[in-house]
């Protein structure tokens, strides 16, 4: 019995590029204390991320800022959280980087 695969395996992502979108969750959590809010905002804008979703949430004598962004890579969002985390020694930031396929890679 023979096996033939209709697709041959490449390296160029390019054609998949349609396909799927990346976006970027930075967690923050900081004080209560730390009006940072435009510090994170002109931060966002100098990196070019597009912001999704901005969610700011207190819990006990902290702030939780959940941000989505798109429109950058997986190193520009390293380099973010870096920028991010240094804003202030008590900021806490943790990234997540996801994919979207099928109809979700539409809603842009």
């Amino acid at each position: 019995m023979q096996t033939q695969s209709s697709c041959s395996p490449s390296h160029d992502i390019s054609a998949w590029r349609d396909q799927f979108r990346m976006t970027h969750t930075f967690h923050l959590s900081l004080g209560a204390n730390e009006p940072i809010a435009g510090q994170l905002e002109s931060t966002l804008k100098r990196s070019k991320a597009r912001v999704e979703k901005w969610v700011i949430s207190r819990r006990g004598g902290f702030y939780e800022h959940c941000i989505t962004v798109e429109g950058i890579g997986d190193e520009s969002a390293r380099e973010l959280r870096k920028e991010l985390a240094g804003l202030n020694g008590e900021i806490k930031v943790h990234v997540e980087h996801m994919l979207h396929f099928g109809s979700e890679a539409g809603a842009r």
